[in-house]
């Protein structure tokens, strides 16, 4: 394996859409300050990636893991920093294999929090993706415990109710709360949410990472030569982003059904996350559904002609109970369109609180299958530009350095 320079950002991704805009960003900003490494076989090919600044790294061979991680705790600055793109399952065993003198940041994916926390995985689904979910696949069900917040407030406490509750219960309670994601998170020391609402979801989870801003590209980036476009004339209809059973598709399925939907094409991404189970599920009841208005985009489609059919939409229907997809978001409500989100989302709750015009899923009625009024667009225009546009970004880079940097200066401190 190359061996990890020392005075270098370590990255660490997996082959995924995000990462090359990633780099590009980092790399705009503070060029030649990052390493980065993508978890990947050896002999497999990228599927995403095509930076030339990536490196391989094979976790899944246990010597390469052990060599990865010596060489990060051993690095001759005495104080590295690795950012996490996801903590999914590899990353967690990383996390906690590094010594606490090194800095780690969280970068949260969605997946990776909503899909490990038993309090927050249980009630990302609704009624009848649920029901499809319990019907089709096998899942591990501890009937011994409810996840609840007492239960976690219980096990938060044990060390003051060990010698109550019985030696079942407590082994209950640590094998379905203290797990190798529970106990990576804790060794978090700054965390980069999506949205803002997602730190409320950290609190209660007892994790007191400082916070640092980060966005996975630019208005620019993400629109190019679309950008001074919009979709008042549009008429189609987006739904979701991907195939995985949190996008709770068969609810606006069957809330579409029961609309005029004239000529309008329903298109739904399905080439990305999920299972084929689920996403046969999806095909077919959206043709049973919706007929020839249904439009699944089963292939991955570059960006140049992603965005030429969210042009063609004038209305998207996210109904994620968790946060997910939010680069769609800001394209289309940048570009005009009316954008209905579940309201349990912390997306939504975020961006009411910024004063973006978004609506409710359950509001959703006929008539609201049209873009936003000229009046609306511009707000939501103005508000997502001051966020999300490339210099916004950079700076927030900026800021995501500034704290990273003191985080570990008062880390030093402390040792």
């Amino acid at each position: 394996m190359t061996l990890i320079k020392s005075n270098k950002i370590i990255h660490i991704f997996d082959d995924d859409k995000f990462i090359d805009p990633a780099i590009k960003l980092f790399e705009s900003v503070y060029p030649g300050m990052g390493e980065y490494w993508i978890i990947k076989n050896d002999n497999e090919v990228f599927n995403y990636v095509r930076s030339g600044l990536v490196k391989r790294f094979n976790a899944f061979n246990q010597e390469n893991f052990k060599s990865f991680v010596r060489e990060i705790n051993q690095l001759e600055d005495s104080n590295p920093i690795v950012f996490f793109h996801a903590l999914e399952y590899t990353k967690q065993k990383i996390v906690l294999e590094l010594s606490n003198r090194v800095t780690k940041v969280w970068f949260i994916w969605g997946y990776d929090l909503y899909g490990n926390w038993p309090l927050l995985k249980k009630n990302i689904f609704e009624e009848y993706t649920k029901s499809f979910i319990h019907q089709t696949e096998k899942q591990r069900v501890n009937h011994n415990l409810i996840f609840n917040n007492f239960n976690f407030w219980l096990f938060k406490n044990l060390v003051f109710f060990k010698h109550i509750l019985p030696l079942k219960i407590i082994n209950v309670l640590r094998a379905n709360y203290d797990t190798i994601f529970y106990k990576a998170a804790k060794k978090i020391d700054v965390v980069v949410p999506v949205v803002l609402g997602e730190l409320n979801i950290l609190k209660q989870m007892g994790i007191e990472a400082t916070y640092a801003p980060f966005t996975y590209g630019s208005i620019e980036d993400l629109l190019g030569d679309k950008i001074d476009e919009n979709v008042f004339e549009s008429n189609n209809i987006l739904v979701g982003n991907s195939a995985d059973p949190s996008n709770n598709h068969i609810e606006v399925f069957l809330k579409l059904s029961k609309m005029d939907l004239e000529n309008r094409k329903v298109y739904v991404p399905l080439s990305y996350g999920g299972n084929d189970v689920y996403k046969d599920y999806i095909i077919r009841k959206g043709q049973e559904l919706l007929g020839n208005n249904f439009v699944p985009l089963t292939d991955f489609i570059h960006l140049e002609k992603y965005n030429e059919i969210l042009l063609s939409c004038s209305v998207l229907i996210f109904n994620h109970v968790r946060q997910q997809g939010v680069g769609n978001i800001i394209i289309m409500g940048y570009l005009g369109a009316r954008i209905f989100i579940n309201s349990k989302s912390p997306v939504y709750k975020t961006y009411k609180d910024l004063g973006i015009k978004i609506f409710n899923f359950k509001s959703l009625k006929s008539a609201d299958l049209i873009s936003l009024n000229k009046e609306e667009h511009e707000l939501n225009k103005k508000l997502l530009f001051d966020l999300y546009s490339e210099e916004a970004v950079k700076n927030k880079i900026k800021e995501l350095f500034s704290i990273v940097t003191k985080v570990r200066r008062s880390k030093n401190i402390k040792d």
